[in-house]
């Protein structure tokens, strides 16, 4: 009797399993995820600007100016950015100009720019605009007018793909016929980042046991027989371990420091964002980075670890704003010194849970 009642809760299951096949099914599920990481290649923004346009003896030419443009930013290997782009430029003048008296001009502006990139992300560089069929209400001797000057952007991230970048701009109109004009204006620019976009891929869990595979685990359990004499669970060890940067890339690879700085140069500071780019392409090789901090002997122990930790606060704000965030900094003070006081000013990165070192070692080999 009890053979047939399990007979017939296995015919239910198998009709059940049947209407259900996603029931004990795991799958891949791709995604993509944002992550901060310092812009590369050409990223596109939106640039608006007002101001003032100032004058040296013509009062015709005073007025507020405006622009909208789309822009083509390039960012480069090297710490610096060049702008391209088109949009329309507006000035309203504060009395009539030209010989239709216009009170207000509206057409078409180029302009460039190019600017080196800080290590806290200020931008400071030159900017040029060319405003077509406007050189007469500027008092230039040319149709378009030609204004050249410095400009001055703080970036910043809204979100991980999202960029901001505001800051001022001071110009002068560089083909004028009899007197200075000037042009001072502020600027704000908004990009997108592309490359803050990282594909992952997730396996679902499998749903929970189906009316078949109870039934099923009924029967097994019924059927089961004791082993004759009981057999000892291996417990097996942890592969993971610690690997300091140096036993892989060799001690060069320490981010050095100047005597009491712990800013970081522009060399070290690409090192750091390929290391960053190696490991967000290889999530699985590591758990963590810890970078540990260290100064030289020369000054009071609370000094040496004010700088230490400084230091390894600097290499842990570049990893992050490329994109990898599990980085714990620590100093460490004038300890674990190499007996030579500028190889002491570094910092040293140190991959904690390596799952695979000569993975690890193969993918760092890229970095140059």
């Amino acid at each position: 009797m009890k053979t047939i009642i399990l007979t017939a809760l296995l015919s239910v299951g198998l009709t059940a399993q049947a209407n259900q096949d996603s029931a004990t099914t795991s799958a891949l599920e791709f995604s993509k995820e944002e992550a901060q990481t310092t812009p590369r290649g050409v990223l596109p923004f939106l640039g608006l600007g007002g101001g003032y346009t100032g004058y040296e003896t013509n009062g015709a030419t005073e007025g507020t100016p405006s622009t909208i443009k789309l822009l083509g930013s390039l960012y480069l290997e090297s710490p610096w950015v060049m702008d391209l782009g088109y949009g329309v430029s507006n000035q309203q003048f504060s009395q009539s100009t030209g010989t239709t008296n216009d009170t207000a001009i509206t057409d078409g502006a180029l302009e460039f720019a190019a600017r080196y990139i800080s290590e806290n992300r200020w931008q400071f560089g030159v900017v040029g605009n060319q405003l077509y069929n406007q050189g007469e209400n500027y008092t230039a001797d040319q149709a378009d007018a030609h204004f050249v000057g410095l400009q001055l952007l703080k970036e910043f991230n809204m979100t991980p793909s999202w960029l901001a970048r505001l800051g001022v701009r001071a110009q002068a109109l560089t083909n004028n016929t009899e007197q200075q004009v000037g042009m001072y204006m502020i600027d704000l620019q908004i990009g997108w980042n592309p490359s803050a976009y990282k594909p992952s891929v997730r396996s679902t869990a499998a749903a929970e046991p189906t009316v078949m595979e109870e039934v099923q685990e009924d029967i097994t359990y019924q059927e089961r027989v004791e082993p004759a004499r009981p057999v000892a669970a291996v417990e097996a060890g942890s592969a993971l371990k610690d690997v300091n940067m140096n036993m892989i890339a060799g001690a060069g690879s320490a981010i050095q420091f100047r005597s009491s700085q712990y800013a970081i140069s522009g060399a070290d500071n690409r090192k750091l964002q390929q290391v960053a780019k190696v490991l967000n392409e290889n999530p699985d090789l590591v758990e963590r980075v810890e970078i540990h901090g260290y100064a030289d002997a020369t000054g009071t122990d609370e000094i040496n670890q004010r700088i230490s930790q400084a230091r390894a606060d600097s290499v842990k704000n570049i990893l992050e704003r490329n994109g990898f965030t599990n980085v714990e900094a620590v100093g460490k003070g004038a300890t674990d010194s190499t007996g030579i006081r500028s190889q002491d000013r570094r910092a040293e990165l140190v991959f904690v849970g390596v799952k695979d070192e000569e993975a690890l070692k193969r993918a760092l080999s890229t970095i140059r």
